[in-house]
């Protein structure tokens, strides 16, 4: 059964999700720094470094989505929507060195030569704040992502997903969210051991667990950029809206590709009943695209071609 895509549009925008995180990514930056300055915690400098790969990362992403919403032309037929693909892919290498690489040298640093953290209460009660605000930016890259589907769906949902723009704020948010909540955990632990190294250790963890977000952000990326087919679910709805046509017989091919952000190139090769004059053909061909595009919106190229089996 084919079940008609308003029901699952979101009212969350990839623009707002994009800003929202970047701006929290400058009031956390602000925040951090001051902290990490009076404390002398390595865990708060840590996640200064995390803001600054959040906040340049958003920065290419805001680029990416104004440069891939470019109108077609003749030297690019289907669009810009691709470029917004490497702004991504940057973005993620950004994460993946700014944040891991010098969180992680920076706490095997502060493990071998310990010091002591000051005003490390100050320090809880922003790693407190950072939380919040890192989880409402992650909240709607959430809402933004699964489009009123199943939660319980959303590890295959990001992995399918061609809303790049989303899955890459969706990742900022979370290593925020994620780095703050180690931070703390650290901190407990350091104040309850006396063990000055924890704090050391801390920054080491939260540059780890950053470098495998961003592994996996970048790889699926990548996967994009060498040309990825619409999900089986999709394409299975393609076939069952022309086929819901009498006149088309049988789906004698499908090609799908990404070709941006919510774009998406159909090519479709389809078996009509016999005897049918010219004008009847280009009226059903057309009825054919109509219905798809009016169900899956983000089909924004359909090229169907005739055969016989």
């Amino acid at each position: 059964m084919i079940r008609s895509k308003k029901t699952e549009k979101s009212t969350v925008s990839s623009n707002l999700v994009v800003i929202t995180s970047f701006l929290v990514d400058i009031l956390d930056i602000i925040l951090s720094l001051a902290v990490a300055i009076l404390s002398g915690s390595v865990v708060m400098l840590t996640q200064v470094l995390e803001g600054i790969a959040d906040l340049i990362s958003s920065g290419l992403l805001l680029v990416g989505l104004a440069r891939s919403g470019q109108r077609e032309n003749r030297e690019h037929p289907f669009g810009f929507g691709r470029e917004l693909y490497v702004w991504a892919l940057l973005a993620g290498i950004v994460m993946l060195t700014v944040t891991s690489i010098f969180s992680i040298f920076l706490g095997w640093q502060r493990f071998i030569h310990p010091e002591k953290i000051h005003n490390i209460y100050l320090a809880f009660s922003v790693l407190a704040f950072t939380t919040l605000t890192n989880g409402f930016s992650f909240i709607l890259s959430l809402k933004r992502l699964l489009r009123n589907r199943n939660i319980a769906q959303v590890v295959t949902i990001f992995l399918r997903s061609s809303l790049i723009e989303t899955k890459t704020t969706f990742t900022l948010d979370l290593m925020g969210m994620s780095a703050s909540i180690l931070g703390i955990v650290a901190l407990i632990v350091y104040l309850i051991s006396g063990d000055f190294r924890f704090d050391g250790l801390g920054a080491i963890l939260i540059g780890v667990t950053m470098a495998i977000f961003a592994f996996i952000l970048v790889m699926g990326i990548v996967d994009f950029i060498v040309g990825r087919s619409a999900s089986l679910e999709t394409e299975g709805k393609i076939r069952d809206l022309a086929l819901s046509i009498p006149q088309v017989k049988e789906i004698l091919g499908l090609k799908t590709l990404h070709i941006g952000s919510e774009k998406l190139l159909v090519n479709m090769v389809v078996h009509l009943q016999h005897n049918l004059t010219t004008t009847e053909i280009e009226s059903l061909i057309h009825k054919i695209k109509e219905n798809i595009q009016k169900e899956i919106p983000e089909a924004k190229h359909i090229h169907v071609e005739l055969e016989t089996p």
